[in-house]
């Protein structure tokens, strides 16, 4: 795991723009410099050592011959993939995964080669000639971003965004970027907030030429998946070949299905790395939160498991963290989540440098509750779903009224806008009021993509709003903040549940019948069963991290949002007194919006850091309890 920036035709190197980005990789750095005769690649490389701890592993990896490589990420099957090469005539010289990827990429059949990889990559590939070759993994576990000159040509590629803003390559602010923060508390791909610069896309290869380095072309594109397993068993391959390092390996346990299910077969193979739990250090003010904690289940796991959990206290004032966050996610970004994974990383990084999470089961497997609405609202016609939104709009419990708020939107809208709607903070007439430069068309526009031509070609409402978030939700959402999270405090996160035979047994089956009626992930769980979880377990519904936003803005709101209205985000993008009219919303109580506006607060934040740069956001949210009256 680690961290990369490739330069073409600039006068880079001079410097190291992987100075801004040391957290991914502590233990080594490299550079090497290219030229041709109308060509310059300069590539510069951070080592976070995982396997093969020792030098001979070192990036960026190759010679003057054959040309160099610098990656990012894991390949877990590594034996067998290098069987197959060495099958071929091809000699090793070290035990890492990085020279595998480097020899497999040299083959004459590579793009079919790349297909037998199970792993999590991103890598640039710079030839002799001066062929650049650059990819990302199935289904985008590592972040690959591309900065790109006004005429089109790539001027470089790297695993963050800071290096190409240090380099003068991300200067210009994208309002749609932004606007997508403010409606999702997320990015869709392949906007980044900056003009030039564009998530590269995943599950593909491309290829440019010198010298303008214009047009890549496609060289690979993921298909499908391999021969699909039960479930059980492919989630036991994926766990044993996922937990191999040549340093500590830890578990992040939740008390959930997923981190449970990850805990059972670890201790089936002999697994005794430390486990980490979370638990407030604070009590917690209000009830009006929609989520019960983790750490009563988290510890019954633990007992059950027979291993001793250890605890990592998370400051439940989410509202101060704002400006950190930030920061670290670097993308228009708003999901409190974040914040709790930054913490558990931070504090597992002196005992485990790599840590397994259950992250993505919710999007393989349809364990959101957004599934489940889509499942049912398919079945009714527009009549019928026009009648549940009126009634949606009836007075039920605090706690319940934001999924209701959605639900209503949900009825209101036609199935090509049940992806980005089940998503959305707002519906189309607020934000018609709350926007002041972008249309909602330009916000909904990658969603859409995606699911009109599926429609259009006879998948169900359900398969699309599936195939959706696979392709921009989990990347840009919880694939985001999973590697920024963990990449800031040096550790590698490593998701066995997005291991290829996983995905295989997960894609295998319609999305139909992933599902029961108010059961998400059926499937899934009723595997995670078999194979060992206990009932307590299996029966528990989904949460997430109960971060209490919505009490803490409740309470703190009104005196905060009088600074923070300040940011000059409300002068250029979005409405002030609309704005204002939300806050208040929420902080009288009159409707749970308590998301939204973290949002927005997360949205000026951004704003102040990216574009106006006063400071007065962050010393807000972060002297905000001093402050107040």
């Amino acid at each position: 795991m680690c961290g990369f920036v490739v330069v073409l035709n600039r006068g880079a190197a001079g410097c190291d723009p992987c100075t801004t980005i040391e957290h991914r990789g502590p233990d080594s750095s490299g550079h090497q410099d290219l030229h041709g005769p109308d060509w310059h690649a300069s590539l510069h490389f951070r080592r976070l050592a995982i396997v093969d701890v020792g030098p001979h592993s070192d990036q960026p990896f190759g010679d003057a011959e054959r040309g160099f490589l610098v990656y990012n990420g894991e390949i877990y099957n590594v034996p067998e993939v290098r069987s197959t090469l060495r099958s071929r005539g091809v000699r090793f010289t070290t035990e890492g995964d990085t020279e595998v990827l480097y020899e497999l990429l040299l083959q004459p059949d590579a793009a079919g080669l790349l297909g037998q990889v199970d792993g999590m990559f991103a890598f640039v590939q710079v030839l002799p000639d001066g062929q650049v070759r650059y990819g990302r993994d199935r289904l985008g576990i590592k972040p690959l971003y591309v900065a790109s000159d006004t005429s089109g040509g790539v001027v470089a590629l790297a695993s963050e965004v800071a290096p190409l803003r240090a380099i003068g390559l991300a200067d210009h602010v994208d309002p749609v970027a932004v606007a997508q923060g403010a409606m999702f508390l997320w990015t869709p791909p392949p906007r980044t907030g900056w003009l030039g610069v564009r998530t590269a896309p995943i599950g593909s290869v491309h290829c440019l030429r010198p010298p303008r380095y214009a047009r890549p072309r496609l060289v690979w594109q993921a298909e499908d998946t391999a021969p699909a397993q039960d479930i059980g068993e492919a989630v036991r391959e994926s766990v044993r070949r996922q937990v191999r390092a040549d340093v500590p390996v830890g578990l992040l346990l939740s008390g959930g299905v997923d981190s449970t299910w990850l805990g059972v077969e670890l201790r089936r193979a002999g697994f005794s790395g430390p486990v980490f739990s979370a638990r407030d250090a604070l009590p917690r003010e209000g009830s009006a939160e929609p989520f019960e904690g983790d750490a009563p289940y988290a510890e019954r796991v633990a007992r059950h498991l027979g291993v001793p959990p250890h605890w990592v206290d998370l400051d439940v004032d989410v509202l101060r963290q704002i400006p950190e966050m930030v920061r670290v996610m670097e993308l228009p970004f708003g999901d409190p989540a974040a914040i709790a994974l930054m913490r558990l990383a931070r504090a597992a990084r002196d005992e485990a440098t790599v840590l397994l999470s259950g992250v993505g089961v919710e999007e393989i497997f349809l364990g959101y509750e957004r599934y489940q609405a889509v499942r049912m609202l398919q079945r009714i016609p527009a009549s019928g779903r026009l009648l549940l939104g009126r009634a949606s709009a009836s007075p039920v419990p605090g706690r319940f009224r934001e999924r209701v708020d959605k639900l209503g939107r949900m009825c209101v809208l036609g199935p090509r806008d049940w992806a980005w709607g089940s998503q959305a903070y707002f519906s189309p007439e607020e934000w018609a009021q709350l926007s002041l430069k972008v249309e909602l068309d330009e916000v909904t526009a990658a969603h859409r993509e995606i699911v009109d031509p599926l429609l259009a070609a006879g998948a169900s409402p359900l398969s699309a709003v599936a195939e959706c978030d696979r392709r921009l939700f989990l990347p840009g959402l919880n694939l985001l903040y999973a590697d920024r999270a963990s990449m800031r405090a040096s550790v590698e996160l490593r998701v066995p549940f997005l291991g290829e035979p996983v995905i295989a047994s997960a894609l295998a089956v319609r999305a139909e019948d992933q599902l029961r009626p108010g059961n998400g992930k059926a499937r899934f769980r009723a595997a995670a069963s078999a194979a060992g979880v206990p009932d307590f377990v299996t029966r528990r519904s989904k949460t997430g991290f109960g971060a209490p936003v919505r009490s803490l803005l409740r309470q703190h709101g009104r005196h905060l949002w009088s600074r923070v209205r300040q940011a000059g985000l409300f002068d250029e993008l979005l409405d002030r007194r609309t704005a204002d009219r939300f806050v208040s919303e929420h902080v009288s109580g009159e409707r749970e919006r308590g998301l939204a506006v973290f949002g927005l607060f997360c949205a000026a934040m951004w704003w102040e850091r990216n574009v106006d740069g006063d400071g007065r956001v962050a010393d807000a949210l972060q002297g905000y309890r001093e402050a107040a009256p």
